[in-house]
């Protein structure tokens, strides 16, 4: 595996991009490639999944002949994360720059100057997969969405393809699903407070076609979205939701396909630890953007 390089887009220890190169010869041909850029899960909070916890999935894609042939790099995202009741901070004795304090829209501003960071030195262009699973997937959708409350106008081209694995796409609906948990109004009222509209206005299966992906995302080519029978803190209707934004997005202009996975198999953070199920939704955006510029 190509050494990992690691870049700082800011001054906080997470506001970090770590980029594997697919060939040491990575150069003016690879231009054409595309990269594969990861923005990890853990509910906007967990310390302990980062973006190294993309390695297991980049080992299985570096032996797929399609990702060896035309992938450029991979790029994994870490970001400010909000605080966890599971792992207190002592704030008058943490830096600032190590405290995880972060508030909605730091999430989402930190994975834009991200993109913008691998814009900046790579020139990436457009010619990438997007990734994201669990909140990272909502993340994702949130970059290509017309307008969420808070964010910064976005300066970088939006990707080709998207793809969500275990997404949380409709925040009130998840939390009305899982009502009987106080953790999950908790880490949603952690990461973006306790006014409920704002959440329906930051949730990409929420927001319709004017402010949503359907107007925001009029380059966009392929989106996939994956959602697991054995996942038992993301349920099935986080995914149909964003199936029928994303079935609305693909209705209004030729040549765009969505494909809804509803077939994973793992538990929820099974997917991205053993890598199996995490790569061959990727290496289906893959082959489609592929098969469409061949």
């Amino acid at each position: 595996m190509s050494p990992i390089e690691t870049f700082h887009y800011g001054p906080h220890e997470l506001q970090k991009i770590h980029v594997s190169k697919v060939s040491e010869n990575f150069g003016q041909t690879d231009k054409e490639r595309y990269w594969i850029v990861y923005i990890h899960g853990g509910a906007w909070r967990d310390p302990t999944i980062l973006a190294s916890s993309f390695k297991s999935t980049e080992r299985v894609l570096r032996n797929n002949p399609l990702v060896q042939n035309h992938v450029a790099a991979f790029a994994s995202i870490d970001y400010r994360l909000s605080p966890h009741p599971d792992f207190p901070q002592d704030s008058k004795h943490t830096p600032d720059t190590q405290l995880r304090v972060a508030e909605h829209p730091d999430h989402l501003h930190d994975v834009q100057a991200a993109l913008k960071f691998l814009q900046d030195n790579y020139s990436i262009g457009e010619n990438y997969v997007l990734v994201g699973h669990s909140c990272g997937a909502t993340l994702a959708f949130q970059t290509v969405m017309g307008r969420v409350s808070g964010a910064n106008p976005s300066t970088a081209p939006k990707p080709k393809a998207i793809v969500g694995a275990c997404g949380i796409y409709d925040l009130r609906l998840l939390r009305d699903d899982f009502k009987q948990y106080g953790s999950v109004n908790e880490f949603i009222t952690r990461a973006f407070g306790a006014e409920e509209d704002v959440w329906d206005e930051v949730s990409p299966g929420k927001v319709g076609r004017s402010d949503g992906v359907a107007s925001g995302w009029s380059t966009g080519q392929v989106a996939v979205v994956a959602s697991s029978t054995g996942d038992s803190l993301i349920n099935l209707p986080q995914g149909l939701v964003m199936g029928k934004v994303l079935k609305n997005w693909e209705s209004l202009a030729d040549g765009r396909t969505l494909v809804l996975h509803q077939d994973l198999q793992e538990e929820h953070d099974d997917v991205w630890s053993k890598g199996q199920e995490l790569a061959s939704v990727i290496i289906d955006a893959l082959q489609n953007l592929v098969e469409r510029h061949a």
